[in-house]
């Protein structure tokens, strides 16, 4: 899978909506220090690596921020630490944030729905 097979999927789910979200691609090193217009709004965050969806999560606040607690906070299952993410400079972050943040709900549904497709390494725990 690639970052524009994501995407793709994305908008082929969420077409009648899609123009409501800004996709940031970003480095996860770049990722800390990055100023795109929208990156501290909500949206989901997608951790991706060598063709491997790692975490799907959102934030209807700040995604940026989010993503990033998930490596200081080394979230992990048996198989993967995000930690180990930080260092290797293959590592992404798919971010599909709100334009406007009053839009926050979205954010939810597009992370629900990205959760399923997508079938990451490291599963959300809300999701059951």
């Amino acid at each position: 899978m690639t970052i524009q097979d994501i995407e793709e999927i994305f908008k082929t789910e969420f077409g009648a909506i899609a123009n409501k979200f800004i996709l940031i691609e970003e480095n996860l090193s770049s990722l800390y220090c990055s100023k795109k217009a929208y990156i501290y709004h909500p949206g989901v965050y997608i951790f991706f690596l060598d063709g491997n969806v790692i975490k799907v999560g959102r934030h209807l606040v700040n995604s940026r921020k989010r993503a990033l607690e998930h490596i200081k906070c080394n979230t992990k299952n048996e198989c993967f630490e995000m930690k180990s993410l930080e260092e290797n400079t293959s590592a992404k972050v798919l971010l599909l944030n709100l334009k406007d943040p009053s839009n926050y709900h979205w954010s939810a549904s597009a992370e629900i729905f990205l959760e399923k497709k997508l079938n990451p390494v490291i599963k959300s725990k809300r999701q059951g």
